[in-house]
């Protein structure tokens, strides 16, 4: 029997939403811009030929390679949730065209656009969905599970010498308190598959203050390897506690195109400091918001930030100011 050839470019962001942020070639293809964090450049490539690492998704079941996760990606995801955001997107789309030409409009468009109007919930509860997804296949959870593995693993390697321990039972012992690399490799790939896992996170994301935001500032807004942009707006959180889903005051960015970005605020922190997001409210982004993002964006990217126009005005000065280094990620593990 003819063994199949299992896929080799798993990508860690769906394609289908990485080209929202380039511009479409004639053969079909969508160029994009990038910025690479660890040798600090910048160039352009097809979608098709950035974001993704070798293998990511393939594992060992029974002594067996499988890439049965990824082929399950691609049929669910890439080719199904892909045309529900492409009409989520088109939506949100067609009604800030139809606002920024409201004085062109009938009289009884204008009466209707004048009417209070929210996000819809269904829609909310699809993008909290998607991005807990995004979330659970990033790089950033995959390679934050490695960092604190390797970790754990020099710990007991050190405790070993100090304490002149049985070398014979290193291997043993780590192997019953962290498993194996392959093993930490299949929770992570099983739990971003994982119905109640997505569902938990969305769950979360769903229940925080979304607002819908239209970019009208000179400069497109950026995404990255995570897709996402995560921070606090708690003004006293001590830095050294860093920023985690759970956060007090946490706030997600999540861009949806170069122009188009969901905010979402933590309800909890809102309300004590007895601020008012409306739910699901449409709002206008002005340059220091566009600013705001983009630099939260390149903080959070693990490897490269991406730009539909090659507009690295903002990462620049960005970098120059706070003098990020070469290769800095969005994590560490002490």
């Amino acid at each position: 029997m003819k063994k199949n050839k299992l896929s080799e470019n798993h990508h860690c962001i769906p394609q289908f939403y990485l080209n929202r942020f380039g511009v479409r070639q004639n053969n079909g293809s969508y160029n994009i811009h990038i910025y690479n964090k660890n040798k600090g450049k910048e160039f352009t490539n097809s979608v098709s030929n950035i974001s993704f690492v070798k293998g990511y998704n393939t594992v060992k079941i029974d002594g067996v390679e499988t890439d049965a996760f990824e082929q399950l990606h691609n049929s669910v995801f890439e080719k199904g949730y892909s045309k529900r955001l492409k009409n989520v997107v088109s939506e949100l789309e067609m009604f800030f065209k139809e606002w920024m030409a409201i004085n062109c409009l009938s009289v009884e468009k204008r009466k209707e656009l004048d009417m209070p109007k929210i996000f819809s919930l269904e829609n909310k509860a699809f993008l909290s969905f998607l991005l807990a997804y995004f979330i659970l296949r990033s790089k950033r959870a995959r390679f934050f599970g490695e960092a604190a593995y390797d970790k754990v693993y020099n710990m007991v390697d050190r405790m070993y010498d100090t304490m002149k321990l049985d070398r014979n039972k290193f291997e043993e012992n780590v192997l019953e308190v962290l498993g194996t690399r392959e093993n930490l490799k299949l929770i992570n790939i099983m739990s971003s598959f994982n119905k109640e896992s997505i569902m938990k996170l969305a769950n979360y994301l769903y229940k925080h203050s979304w607002n819908i935001g239209y970019n009208r500032s000179n400069h497109l807004l950026y995404t990255c390897d995570s897709a996402h942009a995560l921070t606090t707006i708690k003004e006293d959180y001590p830095e050294i506690y860093g920023v985690g889903y759970a956060s007090l005051g946490s706030m997600i960015m999540f861009p949806l195109t170069p122009r188009i970005c969901i905010l979402m605020y933590d309800p909890i922190q809102l309300q004590k400091d007895k601020k008012i997001v409306i739910d699901c409210n449409y709002v206008y982004l002005d340059e220091e918001h566009v600013k705001f993002i983009n630099e939260n964006i390149v903080f959070d990217a693990v490897d490269e930030v991406y730009s539909q126009d090659g507009d690295w005005e903002i990462l620049n000065n960005y970098y120059s100011r706070e003098k990020i280094p070469l290769g800095h990620k969005p994590f560490s593990v002490e």
